[in-house]
């Protein structure tokens, strides 16, 4: 349930196809939820997860830009053998 205090902003979505609406109303009603709420959590679900081109520059961040190639390390790993 939301508890949050948030103000209201309406979403239009056009176009949608009705059986992709009735879908997410099945889905809903399965979570004992309104369709608007279930929706909203989805939203919110996605918006909060990092889209791949984050993921990516947080593991460049992460990986301190490193030159080494993984070609590289294949190549210098199957020599060593």
């Amino acid at each position: 349930m939301h508890t949050r205090c948030m103000p209201s902003t309406l979403l239009q979505i056009r176009g949608l196809d009705p059986s992709t609406r009735d879908e997410l109303k099945i889905r809903a009603a399965r979570r004992g939820q309104s369709l608007t709420a279930y929706v909203r959590d989805l939203l919110e679900r996605e918006a909060s997860t990092p889209d791949l081109a984050e993921v990516l520059a947080r593991v460049d961040r992460r990986a301190g830009g490193s030159t080494v190639s993984s070609v590289d390390l294949i190549r210098a790993d199957r020599d060593g053998r």
